[in-house]
């Protein structure tokens, strides 16, 4: 959490082609559900932990999931809070509350230089 990353979305193989349901896609043959996505990533996780023990992985799934959703909805934002806000369905507020406890910066932050 020290270090400041400034918003980026890195693209996923597993989850190209992916678009909501109700958006017009150019290969919707191509198209894997976002929850498909996260269930392969689980699973994988979990096969690769074998026998060892797994405590508090609910907190531990929606923390690794929280920072990458906030990075991606602020690099389709092009940094605007207000409308990254408005996408994920929390204030402004929170949304900048969290920006300061991810450490995340703006892309057009002069830091990231």
């Amino acid at each position: 959490m020290n270090s400041a990353t400034a918003y980026s979305a890195k693209p996923n193989p597993c989850c190209q082609g992916h678009a909501p349901d109700n958006r017009a896609q150019a290969e919707p043959e191509h198209s894997i559900p976002l929850r498909d996505c996260v269930r392969t990533a689980l699973e994988s996780y979990l096969q690769r932990m074998g026998d060892h023990q797994i405590n508090d992985f609910y907190r531990f799934v929606l923390d690794e999931v929280e920072r990458p959703l906030l990075e991606a909805v602020l690099h389709h934002s092009h940094g605007n809070q207000t409308l990254a806000a408005r996408t994920l369905g929390i204030s402004r507020g929170t949304l900048r509350k969290k920006i300061a406890q991810y450490g995340l910066k703006s892309a057009n932050d002069p830091r990231n230089l």
